[in-house]
């Protein structure tokens, strides 16, 4: 049997809710894993297409697990309750038929610094809040991103997103949030081959949300990839009625909940993690009602800035959309308008700055630092009893 040859690995939560080793391995058989000195077959997810040259390959592993080993890559620790969190998002290089990013220019297309800076920054988790792929076309004229892979295939995936991204693998197990980008009719087939938390490779439009229970904080994520962002969808709102149900029920505190509160003498909080904003999003807007309401933070990307603003009787949203791609402009400002009804209480916070956000715990809740590209402070916010403060 021919040894596979490891391209790419990681650690991720999957939508058990458990930590699950991912390989991207040459044309050969997938890779045992070695947990703890114990060997654990790696079963295979994606086998070769005519777009994908490679084989994904999967394996759940302990919650307790202290060495994850897959061929020569050492993977990080699952995580019981993590103290540091990077979150960041929007860190593809946009090509379009009309512009493009100088995609081999580090100043223009930071995304590769920001993953070693994220990697220096020793995080217990990271959290990416969705779009991946942003080499829709091919590179225009005159456009510093020459000889570029574009599309839905293996060389712009790992353009995109699982070469650059090497640091962030080796430091920290991962949670992945699915972007608009990755829709079924853009990018969706790599998605579901190489990132989807999920059994199945099949792309659906839309995906059930599912939960991440660590010790003092509990994530809840949501697929918002294919809601509108202007207008109502009603089939798509009836899909989001059904999603946030299942929200609701997630967010209710169970006996083994309880047993931790009694423990720690302390609830653990709780994170709505999606791409799009769900305030500023009509179809989950219109489906929502007061289900957002038990929860501590919503975060969010897909506008390509970081915004911060608290919203009467909703947990405050903090949009990561800083980590590559092209910047919007400052228009956090803007963004209160757009809430309209559910009224932001203060000023908004607004930095449209490219790199990552650094989530700290403290006493009463988190400490975030912003971080430029290269690992500079450049702003902190505070993140404590259902409130943000820049």
């Amino acid at each position: 049997m021919l040894l596979a040859a490891i391209l790419s690995a990681w650690l991720q939560y999957a939508a058990d809710g458990e930590p699950h080793a991912r390989a991207v391995v040459t044309d050969a058989a997938c890779p045992s894993a070695v947990v703890d000195g114990r060997t654990v077959p790696m079963t295979e997810r994606a086998r070769k297409s005519p777009q994908f040259d490679d084989v994904v390959c999967d394996v759940a592993i302990a919650s307790g697990a202290k060495h994850v080993h897959v061929g020569d890559r050492d993977l990080p620790a699952p995580v019981r309750d993590p103290k540091t969190i990077v979150v960041l998002g929007d860190t593809g290089c946009r090509i379009s038929k009309l512009s493009a990013q100088s995609c081999n220019d580090p100043a223009a297309w930071p995304f590769p610094a920001i993953a070693r800076s994220i990697a220096e920054a020793h995080p217990d988790l990271v959290v990416h809040v969705g779009d991946y792929l942003y080499r829709e076309s091919a590179c225009p004229l005159l456009a510093r991103c020459a000889d570029s892979p574009h599309g839905d295939d293996a060389p712009a995936w790992y353009a995109d997103f699982l070469t650059p991204a090497a640091p962030v693998f080796a430091s920290a197990p991962l949670l992945l949030m699915r972007g608009n980008h990755e829709e079924c009719g853009r990018n969706g087939t790599g998605w579901f081959r190489y990132l989807d938390p999920r059994d199945t490779t099949a792309c659906s439009d839309a995906t059930e949300p599912y939960e991440v229970g660590f010790t003092s904080l509990r994530i809840v994520a949501f697929d918002s990839a294919v809601a509108e962002d202007r207008k109502t969808d009603p089939a798509r709102a009836a899909v989001y009625r059904k999603q946030f149900a299942t929200v609701r029920a997630l967010a209710t505190l169970t006996d083994a909940h309880l047993r931790v509160i009694r423990s720690s003498r302390r609830q653990p909080e709780r994170w709505f993690v999606t791409h799009r904003p769900p305030y500023t999003n009509e179809d989950e807007r219109t489906a929502m009602g007061d289900t957002l309401a038990p929860f501590d933070a919503v975060l969010a990307g897909h506008m390509h800035l970081f915004a911060a603003m608290n919203v009467a009787s909703l947990p405050p949203l903090l949009i990561n959309g800083e980590g590559g791609t092209k910047l919007d402009p400052n228009y956090a400002a803007f963004l209160g308008l757009a809430i309209g009804d559910l009224h932001v209480q203060g000023d908004v916070f607004g930095s449209s700055h490219f790199g990552f956000g650094v989530y700290t715990r403290t006493g009463a809740g988190w400490a975030i630092s912003l971080r430029d590209a290269d690992g500079t402070q450049r702003a902190r916010c505070t993140l404590e009893n259902r409130s943000v403060r820049c």
